[in-house]
């Protein structure tokens, strides 16, 4: 299930830092907090488990405007825009997760990003596309894909020219599934194909990778790197699912993974 806040504000303008995931996801959960703190912090601490992984089974786009260009960015890590109204969309396959996030903003509708205050004008629930197992996706958020290596300290981000980016991705949509329903599914790689629109790399000379700072300026402070380009899949209708839902790839409740589905492919 999806929905989207329009928020307003007052003022001649705002700013944000470019880096703003982590002040979005901070968003999300003290929303959540507003209709049940037992439930924000048990999201935030433990999630949804699977063995000895936690999954929180949301994710979220960009902070965006009616017309996505209207971002003006500066030298000094921010942006800003005159546009009075922003939109937020929310993902989740979980009900209750969305249930608090609605409930919490009947509670208080106005909500703050950073430094910046919005009023909550109208929260809208999006119609579910129909999933099939061939689909066609504009990633909105970059998709985070990484594996650790026998004798690497670090993880390595991995992009489709790598020979193990299909497998991690499959794994890791395998393991939400299991967080969701309680139970494994045992997916067969052979089936499961992702293909990077090479015409949309081509006009961006090949610049689609994108490196994201979580919590900059903080002494926890992580610089993340994501694929953010179009792309079809083809893989089972109920990773499918998932991965609409849930996101794809890693660090989906930090903002990442976040996709629409491509409406004028075929036309």
């Amino acid at each position: 299930m999806r929905i989207t806040l329009e928020l307003s504000h007052r003022n001649p303008s705002i700013t944000l830092p470019v880096n703003n995931s982590y002040l979005l996801s901070s968003l999300i959960y003290n929303i959540v907090d507003k209709s049940s703190s037992e439930y924000a912090e048990r999201l935030h601490a433990e999630g949804y488990r699977l063995q000895n992984r936690a999954f929180k089974l949301f994710t979220f786009s960009p902070l965006y405007t009616a017309n996505r260009r209207k971002w003006e960015m500066h030298q000094d890590g921010t942006m800003s825009t005159r546009e009075r109204l922003l939109h937020l969309t929310i993902s989740s396959p979980k009900s209750e997760f969305i249930e608090h996030l609605v409930v919490g903003l009947l509670h208080e509708p106005f909500v703050s990003v950073g430094k910046e205050r919005f009023r909550v004008e109208t929260v809208r629930r999006l119609d579910a596309p129909e999933i099939s197992g061939d689909m066609r996706f504009i990633a909105l958020s970059p998709i985070v894909c990484a594996t650790k290596r026998a004798g690497v300290l670090y993880a390595q981000y991995l992009f489709p020219d790598d020979e193990d980016f299909e497998r991690v991705l499959c794994e890791n949509l395998c393991r939400k599934y299991e967080a969701l329903h309680g139970r494994p599914y045992a997916a067969d790689n052979s089936t499961f194909r992702f293909t990077l629109d090479q015409d949309y790399a081509e006009r961006k000379n090949g610049k689609i990778q994108k490196l994201i700072t979580i919590k900059e300026g903080r002494p926890d402070e992580t610089k993340v790197k994501g694929l953010l380009a179009p792309f079809r899949l083809e893989a089972p209708a109920e990773l499918m699912e998932v991965g609409y839902e849930c996101g794809f790839g890693e660090r989906n409740s930090q903002g990442f993974g976040m996709v629409k589905v491509d409406e004028d492919c075929g036309r």
